[in-house]
């Protein structure tokens, strides 16, 4: 895991530095209310992010307390 928060990190700063032209995108839900849901979604965000590996470097946004409204 720690391997693949390296390489993430490093491909963020790449992006956001524009010497990679993928598009960055953080995507997931406001809190995490439900950890079984939370895990299926990171699996199916997992195979979006394998299929547009090349355009995307997509990003599980994920929080655990509720959020204030």
């Amino acid at each position: 895991i720690m391997d693949n928060v390296i390489i993430t990190r490093q491909n963020i700063a790449r992006i956001m530095t524009g010497e990679d032209l993928r598009l960055l995108v953080v995507i997931g839900p406001c809190s995490v209310h439900d950890p079984i849901a939370a895990v299926e979604y990171a699996h199916r965000l997992y195979e979006l992010r394998k299929k547009y590996q090349d355009r995307l470097e997509i990003i599980m946004r994920t929080y655990f307390e509720k959020p204030r409204t």
